[in-house]
Parts: C-alpha cells; structure tokens; sequence
C-alpha cells in the first residue's frame, strides 16, 4: 500500500484549484476509511468538521451523478444499437420489427425522462371553517 503525498495545511482562502482537489480526494478517502468528520478537519487542517462534512457530501455526490450519467450514456448506446439492428426490418414493413423498434424508443425516452407529463395544479376545493363563538363575536358574525 502507498503513502499519500503530504497535502498542505489550509492557512486562509485557497485559489489554486489542484490542491483544492487533491485535499477534497483525501478528505473523501478519510471518510470512507472511518475518520470523524473532526479528525479529517484536524489532519487537513480545516476550521471545524462542518467544513469537511460539506466537502466529503457535495464530492460524493458529484461523483455520484457523473456515475449514473455514465451507465446513462452506456445504456443509450445499447438502445441505439438495438434500433439500427431493426431499423430497415420496420422500415420494409416487417410488423414485429416496427413493435421492437418502438420499444426501443419509448424505452429511451423513459431513461432521457422525456414520457413525464407535466403534472396540472390541483383544482381549487371549498374549504369548511369551523369558528368558535369567541371568533364569531370578533368578527361580527
């Protein structure tokens, strides 16, 4: 197992955006390895354990985003292949082809989120106030 590279203390706002990220990743892999959100601020040098706890949940949660956006991209291209494969059998008529190539799309159009309907506001409803004489009597009713 290798020994990390030291990574500066913070002293003050930091611009240079290469060692910003190189303490992000070692503040990610802190975490995972147990460390408190205190005795990863405390090794790198942050103000207090809130700091990194931003850090260490905005970092997984880009690196979540980029994950799901790649297995995205990988099962469009699975439904692009799978269209071409059909594509001349539905255009010369073969009606089983036609079916599957229309799978295809309404199967690439739920992963895209492009079959969800805009959702219309609720209909305004009458509602029944209930009033207790004290109320009545301020309001002159």
């Amino acid at each position: 197992m290798s020994v990390p590279a030291a990574i500066p203390l913070v002293s003050g706002k930091h611009r240079n955006r290469a060692l910003a990220a190189a303490r992000q990743a070692r503040a990610v892999q802190l975490a995972t390895e147990g460390l408190t959100y205190q005795q990863i601020a405390n090794e790198l040098g942050y103000a207090n354990r809130g700091t990194v706890h931003h850090i260490v949940h905005d970092a997984l949660a880009r690196d979540r985003k980029e994950a799901v956006e790649d297995h995205q991209q990988l099962e469009l291209a699975r439904l692009d292949a799978l269209q071409a494969a059909l594509w001349d059998k539905a255009m010369a008529g073969d009606v089983e082809a036609a079916r599957e190539v229309r799978a295809v799309i309404m199967a690439r159009c739920r992963l895209l989120g492009l079959d969800e309907r805009p959702k219309r506001p609720k209909a305004w409803a009458p509602r029944t106030v209930v009033l207790s004489a004290e109320d009545r009597e301020a309001l002159g009713v």
